[in-house]
Order: structure tokens, then sequence, then C-alpha cells
């Protein structure tokens, strides 16, 4: 029996298994021997974010999925079905593609657009059921064609309303195209910028420079090891056993450091003794390191505690705070400093690797070189990639207000409590 995943929608809507909207895995006769344009999962971003880029591949008759433009690709396996691997082929640089084995391929029939359909398979009704009833072993599940097929109902509204509604979808998906790009340009301008502050100085200011046992800085910039710069060694934190929600002690822990950021809304709660309270205790201005990761990506990046924590936060073993001298370095600069490329990867790559884990020392920590200004300079360069930081803040708050507009308009426009008058988009 169908479950209508649009019950809300149009009772004139009339109600449709995916099998009567599309086909599905259509068998395209290709070229054996010919190289195609060639799509692994990688390549499909998650989010149903579309496609990133195309391979090439030659066909041999094996079992990979064959597309045209405007198919669907649909990912059926955990967790990238999950993870909303999912696109519409656009740009495909030939008549047909190959994809990876654990893609399905839907391919509009006559009167359904290709838009329309991509925007019912992803929305939350029906996608949410769809991975709902995903088979096989643990760490292998999969969206079984059976499922896909016949299971699940959608409304169909005749083309010329598929028509509108997808046109008004696009109208919203370019605008959040446009503000991820502009996100995205902010957020490279902040990159080019940190690997040229920290080693150039300020635009302009600078035309003599020293070789360092760093590399070329600034002439009147300082270099030394972090140790050198700190008001008290070191201290990595506590881990007992943490729960995500009170009561207990506020911990901070490796999920609360991104970006130059030590995030103290994102803590947990632990047992601990007063003792540990005191000893361990977070406070603004510590600047927290993670000292050891999954992902070499991650480990020895650090944030700074900008905020007041919760009341007796105390912070994590897998944590490191520093104590900076404000005398030597002001406390915001440290953060940005932290974040730049040169900086960064000469120290993570003092990190080693052990029991599925990179791990930072302190001693590597506090042994490493950095070059920085006299304190006024220091400011500048803080200002002004505060200034950068805050546009892109700007931006990713305007990004994700579309993200939830364009999940609300899809709702109604898909259960009919927003109906589109004829011509008034183009109007």
């Amino acid at each position: 029996m169908w479950v209508d995943c649009y019950e809300e929608a149009p009772q004139e809507w009339p109600r449709k298994p995916i099998s009567a909207l599309a086909e599905i895995d259509p068998p395209y006769e290709l070229e054996v021997g010919r190289e195609y344009p060639f799509l692994e999962m990688a390549s499909v971003q998650e989010g149903f974010g579309g496609i990133s880029n195309f391979d090439t591949r030659v066909w041999d008759r094996c079992g990979l999925c064959r597309f045209a433009e405007n198919d669907i690709i649909l990912g059926k396996i955990t967790p990238c079905a999950e993870n909303g691997k999912a696109a519409l082929v656009k740009g495909l640089p030939d008549k047909y593609g190959i994809g990876s084995t654990e893609f399905f391929v839907l391919s509009a029939l006559e009167g359904v657009e290709p838009e329309f359909l991509f925007s019912l398979v992803t929305a939350g009704p029906f996608h949410r059921r769809l991975v709902s009833r995903m088979e096989g072993s643990t760490g292998r599940l999969r969206i079984t064609r059976d499922t896909l097929k016949k299971w699940l109902a959608v409304p169909l509204p005749d083309p010329d309303e598929q028509r509108r509604i997808a046109a008004a979808l696009k109208l919203a998906d370019d605008a959040i195209a446009k503000a991820k790009a502009e996100l995205e340009a902010t957020r490279e301008l902040k990159r080019s910028l940190m690997q040229t502050l920290f080693v150039s100085g300020m635009p302009g200011r600078h035309s003599e420079f020293v070789e360092t046992k760093i590399g070329r800085i600034p002439k009147g910039w300082v270099v030394k090891r972090i140790g050198k710069v700190l008001i008290e060694a070191p201290i990595a934190g506590i881990s007992p056993q943490s729960r995500p929600e009170p009561p207990g002690t506020p911990i901070l822990n490796v999920s609360c450091v991104k970006g130059g950021v030590c995030d103290p809304s994102r803590v947990t709660y632990v047992d601990v003794t007063d003792d540990d309270i005191e000893r361990y205790r977070a406070a603004v201005g510590d600047f927290y390191v993670l000292r050891g990761n999954g992902n070499r990506d991650y480990v020895a990046t650090g944030g700074l505690l900008r905020e007041t924590p919760p009341e007796n936060s105390i912070y994590s073993d897998k944590l490191i705070r520093l104590l900076f001298d404000p005398e030597k370095v002001a406390l915001r600069f440290i953060p940005y400093m932290w974040q730049s490329h040169e900086f960064l990867t000469r120290l993570q790559s003092k990190a080693e690797s052990g029991s599925g884990l990179w791990m930072m020392s302190k001693r590597d920590i506090v042994r490493e070189f950095f070059a920085y200004p006299p304190i006024p300079e220091q400011e500048e360069i803080v200002t002004l990639l505060d200034g950068v930081e805050n546009n892109a803040m700007a931006l990713e708050n305007k990004y994700n207000a579309l993200q939830q507009v364009k999940k609300s308009l899809l709702h109604n426009l898909l259960t009919g409590k927003i109906r589109i008058p004829e011509g008034i988009i183009h109007g």
C-alpha cells in the first residue's frame, strides 16, 4: 500500500508512485570502449548541493549507472543517502554519462518536469521516508529499488503548474547560489589576507625585510617561541565521562573549538570534584589548542574563549590551555595568527599518529616559532581581519536565512498551500 508523502497537497493533484513519474535506471545504449563523463560519489555534494565535477572513464559494460542531461542521480547507500547525495544532472559534457553503482538514476517521463521531480524526491516528506526504509547489514544499508519504485506516493499537478513551481524554486536557488558565492569570496579574501599579513605585515607598510629561521619577515618584527610569550606553562584539562545535558559541571570539548574561536555554548557535562573545578577552570581570554584528533587537519587548531562560559566551566584533556602575555601579544592577534597557513602547517607537521589519532605534545607547541610585530600593528591587523570576519558572518547568516526560506517555500509549494498563478513568475 502506498504512503502519501504529501497528504496536505490538493486532492485534485493525483497521487502517483515514482515509477509513474520516472524511468528508474534507464538502460541507455553506450559504445563499449569509449570514454564518457564519470561521476563518483565524492563528486556529488551533500545536502542536495549539486555536482562538483565530472571525471572520465571507459564504458566496458560494467555495472555502473548511466544517465543523461536532466536525469536525477540519487545516492542509495548509507551514509550517502541520509546525507543528501543527490543531484539534477546539468552541464553534462556529453550526451550520456556513467557513475557509481551506488546511484539510482531517475529519468522524468513525458508530462513530468525534471526540476519538479527533483524537488519532490529531495524534499523532507519524501526523502525522510525513503531513507527510513533502507535495508541491509549495519554500515551497508541501502535504499531498495522496490521502495523507491512503488512504496511512496507523491502528488502530480499538471505540467504548467509543475513548471511554475520549478521556476519559483529556481529563483530561490539562484538567490542561495549568489549568497554562497559572496560568502566563499569573502572567506577566500580572509585566507588571502592572512597569508599576506602574517608574512609581510600591513599592506604597503614595510619596505625592508629580514631573513629569519622561519623565513622572511618585516624589519622590526620579532621571532620567538610560543613558550616565551606565555605567562604560565600550558596545561591539558580533564576528561571524565561526559553527557550532553545537565546536571553536572560544564566542560569545554573538541567540538567547541572552530575557526579561531572557542564556543562555550557547545559544552557537555561531567561529574568532577571542587578541586578539579578550581584547577581546570575556564575563563575569558583562555586560548585552547586541540592536542588530538583523528583528522590531521584539525589537530593543533586553536580557539580563543571570547565569551564568559557557564559558571564553573572546565576544559577537556583533549584541549591544551595557553595563557598569553598581553604585554607582548594582543589577545585577538593570536587566533588569527594561529589560523595562518604558514604557522599552522609548521605546527601540524610535528603531530604524530598512534592508535588512529594524530597527537600534538605541549612541548612541540611551546617550542614552535612565530613572528609578530609591535602591539600597535598587531591591533591594526586584528581590526582589518575583524572587518572581513564580520562581513563573512553577516553573509553566512544571510545564506542560512535563504536556506530556511527555500525550505519553507518548498513545503508550501509542494503541498499546494501556495499556488502560483500563470505568468506571475515572469511578471
